[in-house]
């Protein structure tokens, strides 16, 4: 007796499309089937924040003065607690001045983000953030709707709806 193979393809579940979508930008599209989708995400959400870090350093990804942009610098996933992780490395590095504040430290160590630097490199890592949201909500949904693979590419009409349609 020969055992038959389902050829039925497992429905993705939602919530690893999230995690993965969170932790790693275009993981869930790649979880849902979506390589090439997952790989341009991947690959633009993470030159965006990188480009953010290289113009304001690590700085750039900063708890205490920007929490907004850190929330959404967050939503990079690995991308974001990285650059969190480096940031946190730093400012223990900052020499320890009785009563001084935090702005005061990085003065002194000549460590402090200047406008119009501070602004741009936040404004970018910050924007691949709230695009990687996107990008997590979409896999989300693909999800959720069952949706799996590659879209095929759209067929050219043939016949005589194409001869209508035709331009002289």
């Amino acid at each position: 007796m020969a055992v038959e193979k389902s050829e039925k393809r497992s429905m993705p579940l939602p919530y690893a499309a999230l995690v993965l979508a969170w932790l790693v930008p275009g993981a869930g599209h790649v979880y849902v089937g979506r390589l090439g989708r997952g790989v341009v995400i991947f690959v633009t959400v993470s030159a965006l924040f990188w480009a953010g870090v290289g113009i304001g350093g690590v700085l750039t990804v900063d708890y205490y003065s920007e929490r907004w942009w850190f929330a959404a610098e967050m939503l990079t996933g690995i991308h974001g607690l990285v650059g969190w992780y480096r940031q946190k490395a730093v400012y223990n590095r900052l020499p320890q001045m009785r009563g001084a504040s935090l702005d005061e430290k990085l003065k002194n160590a000549n460590l402090a983000l200047v406008a119009p630097g501070e602004t741009v490199a936040r404004a970018y890592a910050g924007v691949a953030g709230l695009l990687n949201l996107l990008c997590i909500f979409d896999a989300l949904m693909l999800s959720v709707m069952g949706v799996t693979g590659e879209q095929p590419p759209p067929r050219a009409p043939s016949g005589a709806a194409a001869a209508g349609r035709a331009r002289p």
